[in-house]
């Protein structure tokens, strides 16, 4: 429908206040009907023609005011073809139980069948309503708005069961900066009020373009300043602030997750490139790190304690050096910041053998001389050495590595024969080979031989939009 000018804007935006008439007339005259069976209250049947009458006008005039607001965009379109076609039966079937309810009685057989049904009818109205509302309110509100709020106990009676998804990115240093971290904190924390189906504020998080085009008070980033950028205030506010975001009700945002927004932002707010081509001070390497240990430490024995010695000489080469989890004893190792590593710092590794499970070491100075020491870490379950210098023969060192689960070689000298490697590591599930020479067929022949293992290649290809 093309846009009919502001008149036809005007009557839409009725619909919202004039759509709760039906809903609270049509309920009401269920009420009446059902009570209405019961001899004492007899009395009340004559009721429910006439109330059904002003329900069904009232439905039919909301579902033309909703096609009106509709045709201006702005919604959803799954969410809004869901409310407008429920919204229509409602429409529809609330006149015809009206006439059923009107005819009392029928001189067919048909006829005489619809009026004995007539209140599992309106029943099948009143589900129908309740479904249509539910759509309605995802349009206004957004998914999860009752049962974001709702209380432990009720959703345990109710079958709704709030667990959250740990966020874990397993190549976080190679994921694309904005689309790869920061566009899925935004889609996790904040695209319920200020996404595709919802712009509270005109403000919408859902993509490129509309963050940058700010809502209704303005620009919402700053680029280098994010105490002026609007969306890194409101994470900030103080607990209890009216204006805090996410609004009380919703799943609070994390310490790191601010952090990371408010680092994109002094980092100039970058839409292209990788994590890794952007400056990381300390406090943000730390927290990437935590992001790709997820589960580190699931179904493993208790570590033994770690050797300050040895770790002092790994931040003194400039190696970050971090628990994955506090109190815990086991180990990440990032070099992220050390691209200076060499085969002479990876002896000192053998210091925290039993203690590292995670190797960060990609764009490092490491060879095969030094997998020999990497491969002697029989703790290790993720191993970066991405855009290095190894070959075939570092991977053999590999072999005593029984817990490594992933390994990134893209960029590397790999090849055919170093993949025969891998084939001796019973936990390993992802490998990273993009830029390397393997080939295809010998990509196929270790995923037969190892069903679970993902081999991500690269080359993606984005569809045309």
């Amino acid at each position: 429908m093309e846009n009919g000018g502001d008149v036809f804007l005007f009557l839409g935006r009725w619909h919202p206040l004039l759509v709760h008439l039906p809903i609270g007339i049509l309920f009401v005259s269920f009420v009446i009907a059902l009570v209405a069976r019961r001899p004492t209250y007899s009395g009340l049947a004559p009721a429910v023609p006439f109330t059904l009458l002003i329900g069904a006008v009232a439905a039919v005039l909301a579902s033309a005011l909703g096609f009106l607001l509709a045709s201006y965009g702005g919604y959803d379109a799954r969410t809004l073809d869901f409310h407008q076609w429920f919204g229509i039966a409602v429409a529809v079937l609330s006149i015809g139980v009206w006439w059923i309810y009107r005819r009392g009685s029928g001189r067919t057989a048909g006829m005489r069948l619809l009026v004995k049904g007539r209140l599992a009818i309106f029943g099948i109205l009143m589900v129908l309503l309740c479904v249509t509302g539910h759509y309605g309110g995802t349009l206004t509100h957004g998914k999860g708005y009752l049962t974001d709020a709702m209380p432990p106990a009720l959703g345990g009676l109710f079958g709704v069961e709030r667990v959250e998804e740990p966020f874990v990115i397993e190549n976080v240093q190679e994921v694309a900066v904005y689309d790869g971290l920061i566009q899925p904190i935004l889609a996790r924390r904040c695209q319920t009020c200020h996404g595709a189906t919802k712009q509270e504020g005109g403000l919408a998080l859902h993509q490129q373009e509309s963050l940058l085009a700010g809502g209704d008070s303005g620009d919402v980033i700053v680029s280098h300043q994010i105490s002026e950028s609007e969306l890194h205030i409101r994470l900030t506010l103080p607990a209890g602030d009216e204006k805090r975001m996410p609004p009380k009700g919703r799943t609070p945002i994390t310490s790191d997750e601010i952090a990371l927004i408010g680092w994109w932002i002094e980092q100039g707010a970058p839409f292209e490139g990788q994590v890794a081509d952007v400056q990381q001070p300390e406090e943000i390497t730390t927290i990437l790190a935590r992001l790709e240990a997820g589960n580190a430490e699931q179904a493993m024995p208790e570590a033994p304690p770690v050797d300050p010695t040895v770790v002092q000489q790994l931040v003194s080469r400039g190696i970050k050096v971090m628990p994955v989890s506090q109190g815990s004893n086991y180990l990440m190792i990032s070099a992220i910041n050390a691209p200076h590593f060499s085969d002479e710092d990876a002896k000192v590794l053998i210091g925290l053998k039993d203690n590292i499970v995670q190797l960060q070491l990609g764009r490092t100075a490491i060879t095969d001389e030094g997998m020999v020491h990497i491969g002697a870490l029989p703790m290790l379950r993720k191993l970066h050495v991405e855009h290095t210098l190894i070959t075939n023969e570092g991977l053999k060192a590999l072999e005593a590595c029984v817990q490594l689960r992933y390994l990134n070689l893209s960029s590397t000298a790999i090849g055919n024969k170093g993949i025969d490697y891998l084939k001796v590591l019973p936990e390993l599930t992802q490998v990273y080979l993009f830029g390397t020479s393997v080939t295809r067929d010998a990509i196929a022949e270790i995923q037969q031989a190892q069903p679970a293992l993902s081999i991500d290649t690269g080359g993606y290809v984005l569809p045309a939009s």
